[in-house]
């Protein structure tokens, strides 16, 4: 029997779920699984993910507006009682882009339990980010990478990061530059901020969640999706998408053309929105015509989520219709109907304009 609950000071609610009465006699483990951003009231994040797991989960989800930042004690009081119910053998802690902090933070802090954190941001608020689209820039929120680096003794924290987004892009890099302690396990992703979708559409996160036993980066490794990214690379896109965002895009231009962008397809959007941004229409046409070219050639792009790729097909469009080429946008608008055609919205004339990326 479930139990829910709520913290009135802080807003965090919480849905205890104990462990299956057929779970069996294998290691009893609790996950605590940080719900995203944006979860409608009453509902938490992966909470049907976990639906069919022999594991106790704790579910919780706080304020978006707080990123789990000013809730500790509320979350070790909850977790306590999950405890108590399911007396488990580990902890493990859990979560992707908001969850990811919150996972981290919490697992972090506690040292009682491994961690899984699909996007993490290291420092919240910034132009750009997740948390940005909810907080001013928190210059006194915890950097989880800090506490990493203060804790290097533990269980095994896995980092997970989907290098077509500038952002999840910066945490690799710095993940890549600092020294970490050999409990961090830090992955660099084909694939967008939304790699927990991607992977789960790939059946890797069944695997992995089913006894939290199998090797994630070899799972990954055995569907192409590990990125073989040089360091400076990856930090050059970070630097010009944190300049992007706050309004200045001269560092995405010097990029367009970059050989990077054969193996980022983001750091192509990324200098396309750019060429978009200072009405170069027709070299951000070209751009993006040779990106969707590539993504239909690779089988792992291929299989991103469907809000990256559908991103590519709006830009076009937008390009196209700032150019005034009304008979290239409806063009492009006929075609992303017949790949998407469950997408209403390419049906429409402002299609260009909706469905903002990961």
């Amino acid at each position: 029997m479930r139990e829910d609950g709520i913290d009135p000071q802080t807003g965090l609610v919480w849905r205890y779920r104990p462990a299956p009465e057929v779970a069996g006699t294998g290691e009893k483990i609790l996950v605590v699984v940080f719900s995203q951003a944006r979860v409608a009231d009453g509902r938490f994040g992966l909470e049907r993910l976990f639906a069919q797991t022999r594991h106790a989960c704790l579910f919780l989800k706080g304020p978006d507006a707080d990123w789990y930042r000013n809730c500790d004690d509320a979350i070790d009081r909850v977790i306590a009682r999950a405890c108590d119910g399911s007396r488990p053998a580990r902890i493990v802690y859990y979560g992707a882009s908001k969850g990811a902090y919150g996972a981290l933070v919490t697992g972090l802090r506690r040292g009682d339990g491994e961690i899984h954190a699909f996007g993490p941001e290291f420092r919240l608020g910034r132009p750009g980010t997740q948390s940005g689209l909810v907080m001013d820039a928190d210059p006194d929120a915890r950097d989880p990478l800090s506490m990493l680096e203060d804790n290097r003794d533990g269980p095994l924290v896995h980092l997970l990061f989907g290098i077509f987004d500038a952002v999840d892009a910066e945490g690799a890099a710095r993940c890549l530059h600092d020294s970490l302690p050999t409990r961090a396990r830090t992955l660099i992703l084909r694939s967008s901020h939304a790699s927990h979708d991607h992977l789960y559409s790939l059946n890797i996160i069944r695997k992995l969640i089913t006894r939290f036993d199998r090797d994630l980066g070899a799972l990954c490794a055995e569907r192409g999706l590990i990125g073989e990214n040089a360091p400076e690379d990856i930090a050059r896109f970070a630097r010009a998408g944190a300049e992007f965002a706050v309004g200045r895009p001269e560092a995405a231009l010097a990029l367009d053309g970059d050989p990077y962008m054969t193996r980022n397809p983001g750091l192509a959007l990324l200098a396309a929105e750019a060429l978009i941004q200072t009405r170069h229409f027709d070299r951000a046409e070209t751009q993006l015509a040779a990106t969707q070219a590539r993504i239909d050639r690779d089988p792992v792009l291929r299989g991103l989520p469907k809000r990256w790729r559908k991103h590519v097909w709006r830009l076009r469009m937008s390009a196209r219709r700032a150019a005034g080429d009304r008979r290239g946008f409806t063009t492009l608008r006929q075609e992303a109907r017949s790949r998407f055609p469950e997408d209403a919205t390419f049906a429409r004339d402002d299609a260009s304009d909706t469905d903002a990326p990961d």
